[in-house]
């Protein structure tokens, strides 16, 4: 994939913030995708309930500084506002994450979208759970994260 995409947006109606990170990206390419996030998370209301729907289906980053830089990103923004990152639960040695809710913007679920079928199958069987999914399909996603209550 040659296109880059890097874009976050709330969903009032179906209170699901979407974002994408696609494409051969470097590090600015990271940066300008955090600086969506921010914008995105900011224009969720205080006090509400929501879901995050991440699509990195076709992410290839162009080096490990810039995968680096981007893997903290959602394990960070879902332990700010109160979902444990499954994520955690890849590692022997579990890293220090404080989970919190300081902003009244509760993450309820979280769906992962990504190309690799082998991936995303071992992570839905090690870390998979009825709160935290992963799919290759952003539709599925989507489908999956709209019958939660």
């Amino acid at each position: 994939m040659s296109t880059k995409v890097t874009e976050s947006h709330w969903d009032q109606n179906g209170k699901i913030l979407f974002t994408s990170l696609k494409g051969n990206v470097d590090e600015a390419d990271i940066f300008a995708w955090k600086h969506t996030l921010s914008v995105a998370v900011a224009s969720i209301p205080t006090n509400t309930e929501f879901k995050v729907l991440l699509d990195l289906n076709g992410f290839d980053p162009v080096s490990i500084s810039a995968h680096k830089a981007m893997r903290n990103v959602i394990p960070e923004l879902l332990a700010t506002h109160g979902l444990r990152p499954a994520f955690i639960d890849l590692f022997d040695e579990k890293p220090e994450m404080i989970i919190s809710c300081d902003d009244g913007k509760r993450c309820t679920a979280f769906a992962n979208v990504h190309h690799d079928p082998n991936k995303m199958a071992d992570y839905r069987k090690r870390i998979g759970g009825d709160r935290q999914q992963f799919f290759t399909d952003k539709d599925q996603a989507a489908q999956w994260l709209n019958g939660l209550a």
